[in-house]
């Protein structure tokens, strides 16, 4: 097939208005954490109907949080899915904890309930579950396990910010979920990420320990231009600036419309994609709206298909390699038989602003030729 467009597999999507407001900060005394950051918390909890959000520098902070928060200790278990990017499970180790991975739906790439519940022990504090490419996991199961366990579940939503779960935004369903504000995201502060909370005194937490432990709010000025404040437990340097706050308060008005941008070339794919011999699409679900961060198909001969794709001018990518090939996480398992068939066969294909849905129907059409 004749190369005659370039379709990315990713592409950063900004507001037109984006650049002057980051301009215009710079010209401030204040482009770390302030009022503006605030600001951004505000407007995002209102426009996604989200409990308490905690603005941090990006999503594996927002998880590293939820697990000292919810009490994983050195030595602790956490199951977890291995069909993640690494920012998911860095934090894991970080507290000095263990990752157990869990097995995947082979129709869906997300965490099996059923396969988590029988790897926990009285050592597991919490689940760790990720949306893959932007479709919910089983969130009702999940968290009933949880309950089961007394434990608590973090959704690792970085690619899930529009999603929905039996028609209630993500952020609404766990304790705790981060959300990424990476470039490639939906939503783009440039780099940065949120953890979405359901009470109060969570909230407070992960605010305090996003800043090296201190209380802003709390603190007082003394008389020699210092604040007194006690540190009691320990912190990190978590914290979003205004710079990237202000980014993404202009490039939340464009949610809505890349949702439906999203949706509009995800609906070419499934018309244009069904009963190709060798092409298996993902399930669809009658309770969730995927965001979309991407599109996932099964194929075989899966280098064949990339380099036809390559030829055409289209992007493709594994986008997210199995944790566990990763020296750091301890090589590869050998009891996880849904994810050895997923991973094989997985790939992904564009879904974003920068393309048409005249370039989905093109996608399309380069598939149909074969590989």
């Amino acid at each position: 097939m004749a190369k005659n467009r370039s379709i990315p597999m990713f592409t950063p999507h900004m507001a037109p208005g984006a650049v002057d407001r980051a301009a215009a900060v710079l010209r401030t005394p204040m482009i770390g954490q302030g009022a503006i950051v605030d600001e951004f918390e505000a407007a995002l909890r209102k426009q996604r109907s989200l409990a308490y959000v905690v603005a941090v520098n990006n999503a594996s902070s927002a998880i590293r949080l939820a697990l000292d928060i919810c009490g994983v200790r050195p030595d602790d278990e956490v199951v977890t899915t291995p069909l993640t990017c690494t920012l998911t499970n860095h934090p894991i180790l970080e507290q000095f904890a263990v990752p157990v991975f869990a097995d995947v739906q082979v129709d869906s790439g997300n965490i099996d309930p059923h396969d988590v519940e029988r790897r926990i022990t009285p050592k597991t504090r919490a689940i760790v579950c990720t949306h893959w490419a932007g479709t919910p996991c089983d969130l009702d199961e999940l968290n009933r396990i949880a309950r089961r366990h007394g434990i608590s579940v973090i959704e690792d939503a970085s690619e899930a910010l529009t999603a929905s779960y039996q028609g209630k935004a993500i952020g609404l369903h766990s304790r705790f979920v981060a959300f990424s504000f990476h470039a490639i995201q939906i939503l783009t502060t440039s780099e940065g990420g949120a953890l979405a909370v359901q009470m109060d005194s969570d909230a407070g937490i992960a605010r305090m320990k996003r800043w090296y432990g201190i209380d802003r709010i709390g603190r007082k000025a003394n008389e020699l231009g210092y604040f007194d404040f006690d540190v009691s437990s320990m912190g990190f340097g978590y914290h979003l600036t205004n710079l990237a706050a202000v980014i993404g308060l202009e490039n939340l008005g464009t949610l809505e419309p890349q949702a439906l941008h999203r949706q509009a070339i995800a609906d070419a794919y499934w018309t244009g994609l069904t009963g190709i011999s060798g092409l298996t699409l993902p399930r669809q679900y009658n309770d969730r709206v995927p965001a979309y961060h991407f599109f996932t198909v099964l194929v075989e001969r899966r280098i064949e298909f990339c380099r036809a794709m390559k030829a055409a001018g289209i992007a493709t990518s594994i986008v997210h390699a199995r944790n566990d090939e990763y020296t750091i996480f301890g090589g590869l398992r050998r009891d996880l038989p849904n994810l050895d068939y997923f991973s094989e066969r997985y790939i992904g294909l564009p879904c974003h602003m920068g393309m048409t849905e005249e370039d989905a129907r093109y996608v399309v059409d380069a598939i149909r030729k074969g590989w």
